[in-house]
């Protein structure tokens, strides 16, 4: 009954979602992939936002200020990581809050209906990401909001075990967002499925990721920030990663689609990041970097690597250490996406790991590769938290860089980095509200 209940209302949301938007008429910009969606959404819609900004030394008269403004295109990109059935409803409506029960729920259909039929438009552009966990994910998406332009970041293998047909399957699934775009496509040039298939798309499509560009890396304020260049504008944000910069670039592609005008010479960008996002402490003269949100072996990858490049062009007196936890949900890919992993961390002081699949794949074959420092599993992440903190209190004369990454489903990687941090500090991380504390304490004691 309590299924039926929940399809019936998640239908009338998604009706609900169509009326509002027919009336209102925004611009949709959809974004899906396996890995950086939340990413590029949140860059894309910062840019956005951002260029439109009048320069603080330019000086309007009041006639220029009025036609300024008229000009101003409002957008809007929900600030939680909503991606879902639910999450894009939400989206629609700037829901930002919500408690998952029925009664919330029904709460919430009364108040999308009344803004459905009577609301204000409240934006001109929205930055939806759309997530798929399931077959037929993307088919009800596509019934709550038809894209004008659809991003396609990088099709990977993370949720691919929930697919009958593997990663042929998801991709596919992905990928039906890509052909339902009105107006124009921007994929990943470095994405094999979407390079085989791209003669499918009769709307303009542009390939992103086509030429890297060179970036200056510094720290400021607890984030590290990356400048460069692009079309003749200096460029900066607070994020690290080639990913970063496409999405930066790709945001302001955009804004010409949109007719933004980009009359400034220069923009710094900065996003506010979502705990377990690339979050950094600095704590005793060592460097933490907080990955912990979830992980796909395409992520996994990226942020090993990016944490070499600081290490190398910021912190090479420290000394790195990763310490990794199992991918989850990646299905056919998953021994091999383990064992790849072995041959990135090759010029690191420690390498330490958490879960079955890192002890049963990794681990054995970063010992063939002849790999001869410090090697630590464990299957309990309080409990490498424990031993990592004794580490560092042994060789406190050292400084270490040390990158946090893992899956979140019954690992919880960031009681390993809690147990380095102050109960301030603490609270910055992923799931520290009470319900998840008492989840993860029924899950460790169970171990």
């Amino acid at each position: 009954m309590k299924k039926i209940i929940l399809k019936s209302l998640y239908h009338f949301l998604a009706f609900c979602s169509r009326i509002y938007l027919w009336r209102t008429k925004p611009i949709i910009i959809g974004i899906t992939g396996s890995v950086g969606k939340t990413t590029c959404r949140m860059i894309v819609a910062e840019v956005l936002e951002k260029i439109q900004v009048q320069d603080p030394d330019q000086v309007l008269s009041p006639k220029e200020e009025k036609k300024r403004a008229k000009k101003f295109q409002r957008i809007y990109s929900s600030p939680k990581n909503f991606n879902t059935e639910l999450g894009l409803v939400f989206s629609v409506f700037c829901i930002e809050e919500y408690h998952p029960s029925i009664k919330n729920l029904l709460k919430i259909a009364l108040r999308v209906l009344k803004e459905a039929l009577f609301s204000r438009k409240k934006y001109d552009v929205l930055v939806a990401e759309y997530g798929i966990d399931v077959p037929h994910d993307m088919d009800f998406l596509l019934k709550i909001a038809t894209p004008d332009i659809t991003v396609l970041t990088k099709l990977g293998s993370v949720h691919s075990e929930s697919f009958p047909g593997g990663l042929q399957e998801l991709w596919q699934q992905k990928w039906l967002l890509v052909l339902a775009a009105k107006n124009k496509v921007y994929f990943n040039i470095e994405d094999d499925f979407s390079q085989e298939h791209k003669n499918l798309l009769s709307k303009s499509y542009i390939e992103i990721f086509r030429k890297e560009l060179p970036s200056e890396l510094s720290f400021s304020d607890e984030s590290f920030i990356q400048s460069w260049q692009y079309d003749k504008k200096k460029l900066s944000i607070n994020l690290l990663g080639k990913e970063e910069k496409e999405y930066v670039n790709l945001g302001i592609m955009i804004a010409k689609d949109l007719g933004i005008k980009i009359d400034r010479e220069q923009y710094s960008f900065e996003v506010e990041l979502l705990p377990g996002r690339f979050w950094v402490f600095q704590r005793n003269n060592n460097v933490y970097i907080d990955s912990t949100y979830n992980a796909s072996p395409e992520a996994m990858i990226k942020l090993i690597e990016n944490t070499k490049v600081i290490h190398q062009r910021m912190y090479p007196e420290y000394k790195l250490v990763f310490i990794l936890w199992d991918m989850r949900e990646i299905g056919e890919v998953n021994i091999q996406a383990h064992t790849d992993l072995a041959h990135l961390v090759g010029n690191s002081a420690a390498v330490m790991t958490v879960g079955p699949e890192m002890y049963q794949h990794f681990i054995p074959e970063l010992k063939a590769s002849s790999y001869s420092w410090d090697i630590h599993s464990s299957l309990s992440a309080r409990e490498l938290g424990k031993y990592l903190k004794k580490y560092l209190a042994d060789h406190s004369s050292e400084k270490y860089l040390i990158l946090f990454k893992g899956s979140q489903n019954t690992i919880f990687v960031e009681e390993t980095l809690a147990a380095l941090l102050t109960p301030t500090e603490q609270k910055r991380l992923i799931r520290q509200s009470e319900s998840w504390k008492a989840k993860k304490n029924r899950f460790f004691e169970s171990l």
